[in-house]
């Protein structure tokens, strides 16, 4: 019986040793960005700029530090595979310290653009606001009529 014991104890760390690994705790703000999301809201300057409807269809990958927005047309192909479109790409600067964010447009109709604003990650919420570098970098989470800036708060998916 003390051998039974002895073995199942055995059996159980290693069961333990051989288990995946738990999953490791975002150390920087750029960790914490990493993965798929949805849109809660996108304002320009105060106004919407998408349907709720639309709003499932776009999805933001974040890559390292690299920024992907994809469109999913509700429509298959001729062959019935979902049309993916991706509108942009760009690379992710971020200052912790000030939770600043800069975007360096590398594809798409705004490739060679920058922007740049502010962020906040609470949980599976990401807000930011932010706007063309020729502009002041937005303060406050808001996108005023005339400001340039656009308001945008994601909510964090699973693939």
């Amino acid at each position: 019986m003390l051998r039974v014991c002895a073995l199942m104890g055995v059996l159980g760390m290693a069961t333990l040793v051989l288990a995946d690994p738990p999953a490791a705790t975002p150390t920087s703000d750029l960790d914490k960005l990493q993965g798929y999301w949805k849109p809660l809201q996108c304002d320009y300057e105060g106004k919407p700029q998408m349907p709720t409807d639309i709003m499932k269809q776009v999805t933001v990958v974040f890559d390292k530090s690299e920024y992907h927005l994809y469109f999913k047309d509700k429509e298959p192909d001729k062959y019935g595979k979902p049309v993916i479109l991706r509108l942009a790409l760009a690379n992710v600067a971020l200052d912790a310290a000030t939770k600043t964010i800069t975007f360096e447009f590398a594809d798409g109709p705004l490739k060679g653009k920058k922007s740049h604003g502010i962020y906040e990650v609470a949980g599976n919420q990401l807000k930011m606001c932010y706007g063309p570098v020729e502009k002041p970098k937005p303060t406050r989470f808001e996108s005023p009529a005339g400001s340039g800036y656009f308001l945008e708060t994601w909510a964090r998916q699973q693939k």
